[in-house]
């Protein structure tokens, strides 16, 4: 019976250990990094009121070295262009990288 408690505590350690930062950033992190990135880059703020996101998803993160971390996402948007709506979803891959605290798109 102790031996069976032991298992499930070690167990259940392991299943804490995907949500450490220190293994990278969580979804909620390369989704704030890609939102602050385009909020940086949006010069009077055209882009976020004509191309609003409306879902966006973490597909994998991978370690690439040096503390850069790549995020390959899926990104699926509408755009309001005056009476015409299109819409799409892109992937595209996003290298993130931890600068004073927080995790930032590197351009």
């Amino acid at each position: 019976m102790k031996r069976l408690i032991a298992l499930c505590l070690v167990l259940s350690s392991l299943s804490l250990l995907p949500g450490c930062s220190l293994l990278g950033p969580s979804d909620a992190d390369v989704e704030l990094a890609f939102r602050s990135a385009v909020q940086q880059n949006d010069i009077l703020g055209l882009l976020s009121n004509a191309v609003p996101i409306e879902r966006f998803i973490v597909d994998k993160k991978e370690y690439k070295g040096d503390g850069v971390y790549e995020a390959t996402v899926t990104i699926v948007a509408a755009a309001h262009l005056g009476p015409v709506s299109v819409g799409g979803t892109r992937q595209t891959v996003l290298r993130l990288k931890k600068v004073d605290g927080r995790w930032v798109v590197l351009q």
